[in-house]
C-alpha cells in the first residue's frame, strides 16, 4: 500500500503522485542519486546508478568513484519520496544528513545512515520529520545549517522538492534538474 506522495515504478514509468499543493501530477519515478562536484569554478552534477540507493556502502562507493579536483564530492540521494540523504565525501572522511530518521523503519539506506550516525530512529508514528546528521553538510555549497533547517522544516514538502530547493539555493538547480531525471 502506498501513502500519498509515495510512488513505485520499477521501470521509471510515469506515475501519479500528490504534490505539495494537493494536486495530482504526473512524474517519473523519483528515486535518483546525483553526485555534485566543483569543476572549473562551477558545480557539475552527474547521475549515479540507482544501485547507490540500496545501502550506505553502495552510496559511499558511488560517490567516491566520482573524481573531484578538490577531493570533495556530494551525493544527493532521493528514495521513494519518503526521505533524502546527503553524503559529503572528502579525503578526511564522510558526513551525512538524513532528512527523516523515521524512514529507518522502512529503508535500508536510512537505517544504515542512522547506524553510522549512532542515532536511534524515532517511532514510526512520530508526527513530524526528524532530521539526523550534520545540518551544515552543504556549507561548502553555500547553504548554512540554519538555511538547511528551514528547508527541512517546510510543512508538506516532499524530499524531491527539498533537494531541488537545496540545489537552487546553492546555485546549481538547472544542472541538478538536468541529470536527476
Amino acid at each position: 500500500m502506498l501513502r500519498a506522495g509515495h510512488t513505485r515504478s520499477p521501470g521509471g514509468y510515469p506515475v501519479l503522485r500528490r504534490g505539495t499543493s494537493g494536486t495530482v501530477t504526473e512524474h517519473k519515478s523519483h528515486r535518483y542519486a546525483v553526485a555534485v562536484v566543483r569543476r572549473d569554478g562551477r558545480r557539475q552534477c552527474t547521475r549515479l546508478d540507482r544501485t547507490a540507493l540500496t545501502g550506505l556502502d553502495e552510496a559511499i562507493a558511488a560517490v567516491r568513484d566520482v573524481e573531484a579536483p578538490d577531493g570533495t564530492v556530494f551525493g544527493f540521494f532521493n528514495a521513494d519520496e519518503s526521505f533524502f540523504l546527503i553524503l559529503r565525501s572528502t579525503p578526511a572522511g564522510t558526513g551525512l544528513l538524513l532528512s527523516d530518521a523515521r524512514a529507518a523503519h522502512r529503508h535500508t539506506l536510512a537505517a544504515q545512515a542512522l547506524d553510522v550516525l549512532g542515532t536511534q530512529p524515532p517511532g514510526e508514528d512520530a508526527p513530524d520529520a526528524r532530521p539526523a546528521g550534520d545540518l551544515g553538510i552543504a556549507a561548502d555549497l553555500g547553504l548554512t545549517a540554519e538555511a538547511m533547517a528551514a528547508v527541512l522544516a517546510r510543512p508538506g514538502a516532499l524530499p524531491d522538492d527539498q533537494l531541488r530547493t537545496i540545489a537552487e539555493q546553492c546555485g546549481f538547480a538547472d544542472e541538478f534538474l538536468r541529470v536527476q531525471r
